[in-house]
């Protein structure tokens, strides 16, 4: 790769703690290449429409969860910044089917690599709800880093 290009790097965040052990992982990156990253947690569309069988007005809920969200992701890079001055690092908030989400945003941004973990679910979990990691690798315009970190 060309030292003098950026790696863009997409990193999903859902605030799990194998999703805060993987963006550990993708802030080594700077360490070889010059590197930009984008945070991106998308608010699955389902819960929204959960929330308005519950009485709340999907819009209300959908807005609050995106606003709570993008504070969470800001004040994660407060911290990757006392730690890591300099980085370029921005945060998104999308809503959707989770894979589209980050599937469209790294076509439509060229993005380089999507660094993404797994839960490493197995057996009935995997089958009810499946894996956006799995989808994401199948659907991705650009290679993707697919990390199932240890978490203590």
């Amino acid at each position: 790769m060309d030292k003098t290009k950026k790696l863009k790097v997409l990193v999903p965040i859902d605030f799990s703690r194998y999703s805060l052990e993987t963006l550990k992982f993708a802030l080594c990156l700077p360490q070889w290449f010059p590197t930009e990253f984008t945070l991106l947690h998308v608010v699955p569309t389902g819960e929204v429409e959960a929330f308005a069988q519950l009485g709340e007005e999907p819009t209300d809920h959908l807005a609050r969860r995106r606003q709570e969200a993008l504070e969470r992701l800001e004040k994660e890079v407060g911290r990757i910044r006392e730690s890591q001055a300099g980085l370029k690092i921005r945060c998104l908030v999308a809503a959707g089917i989770v894979f589209k989400e980050i599937c469209r945003l790294a076509e439509e941004e060229n993005f380089s690599l999507i660094v993404i973990g797994t839960h490493g679910r197995t057996g009935l979990s995997h089958l009810l709800m499946g894996s956006n990691t799995e989808r994401v690798v199948q659907h991705a315009s650009c290679p993707v880093l697919s990390l199932k970190p240890r978490v203590l």
